[in-house]
């Protein structure tokens, strides 16, 4: 099970709700972790899967969200709010991003597809809507290699102290 999967069980479990009936199917999981990193700016991943397994996703809702978008020409980029995630390490205030697609709310984080007439009710709440071009184009600012880079510090720290 995916980190993701692991987080949409434990809020499933905190709110008493069923998040699985929104789940991404396997055949658009499969064309999300696909999806091939810009190699200029991240040295560590080649796919979004390899970002996926180590959870670094989590966190990252807006790059994560960009790289769907690159993906799926049709996919709008919003950023705002979301209730269920309120209190989570990567999102103490609920701040996210996620695209739209089709008529479709895609969290990228808990790797969901709610139709767009329920997202308000599970408490999406949309703040600004990324112009086309711009939710395309990524940030040297904002990359999976810090997750990878900052797990390489800890375990150069972890063998030191244990030496």
């Amino acid at each position: 099970m995916l980190p993701s999967e692991e987080l949409r069980q434990s809020i499933q479990e905190t709110y008493n709700i069923d998040l699985n009936k929104y789940a991404w199917s396997e055949e658009f999981k499969q064309q999300v972790l696909s999806t091939k990193l810009d190699k200029v700016l991240e040295s560590h991943a080649d796919t979004l899967q390899d970002v996926y397994q180590m959870g670094f996703n989590i966190g990252h809702c807006g790059l994560t969200s960009r790289y769907i978008c690159r993906q799926f020409k049709e996919a709008t980029l919003y950023y705002g709010t979301a209730s269920l995630l309120i209190g989570t390490p990567s999102s103490p205030n609920g701040e996210h991003a996620w695209t739209t697609i089709n008529g479709y709310l895609i969290d990228s984080t808990l790797m969901i597809c709610i139709p767009i007439s329920e997202a308000t009710p599970l408490g999406y709440i949309p703040e600004k809507n990324i112009a086309h071009d711009s939710a395309r184009m990524l940030s040297e600012y904002d990359l999976y290699d810090m997750e990878y880079r900052r797990l390489e510090q800890q375990n150069q720290t972890y063998k030191k102290t244990n030496q």
